[in-house]
């Protein structure tokens, strides 16, 4: 399975960290808009592998977005094109506090269940109105055919869910012991 990440300054490293390790045995590789070194909220350096440009959707099973301020993509044409690109191949695309604000913007939650923000879809947020289509969920982690959201602080939750996604797990027991066992080490 080919997983990919997206990179853009100030992402939030850590919110998809979990979910890079449950996938650590997949085929991860990450892309940017520029070949240049992208600087994590956390002021980690990343140098992405490609560039949207080459990229081919058809070698892409899961399209990651990291959580952030991704209000500097919204009007970005070439990665939402792509992105819709890999929603109509029915790709598995996977956002999480931030990146699911990305995904409002590009339509992509219209007609969805969905979840998102750092501690949930609330009312006063900035973002609601792109999410006025949507069916918002109170919940860490919401799948929706191919579409996978989630808050911030359900990082764990969500690294667990994509490890279901993407068949990591034997079992669901196996899935649940991997849950229990990170929200153990997290306390």
């Amino acid at each position: 399975m080919n997983v990919c990440i997206l990179y853009y300054d100030e992402f939030w490293g850590y919110e998809v960290g979990l979910a890079l390790n449950e996938l650590r045995n997949e085929n991860i590789f990450s892309v940017a808009l520029e070949d240049r070194v992208y600087v994590s909220e956390a002021k980690q350096k990343f140098m992405p592998d490609k560039t949207i440009e080459e990229l081919n959707p058809d070698e892409i099973d899961l399209f990651l977005i990291p959580g952030g301020d991704t209000k500097h993509l919204y009007d970005n044409v070439k990665l939402r094109n792509f992105v819709r690109v890999l929603n109509a191949k029915n790709k598995f695309i996977a956002g999480i506090c931030g990146g699911t604000v990305l995904m409002a913007s590009y339509g992509m939650l219209e007609g969805r269940r969905c979840t998102g923000a750092g501690e949930g879809l609330k009312s006063h947020l900035e973002c609601m109105p792109l999410f006025k289509k949507s069916t918002i969920l109170n919940k860490d982690v919401v799948v929706d055919g191919n579409i996978i959201t989630s808050t911030g602080q359900g990082f764990i939750e969500f690294a667990v869910e994509l490890g279901r996604v993407m068949k990591v797990f034997k079992s669901e027991e196996e899935a649940m012991a991997e849950y229990r066992w990170l929200k153990n080490t997290k306390s």
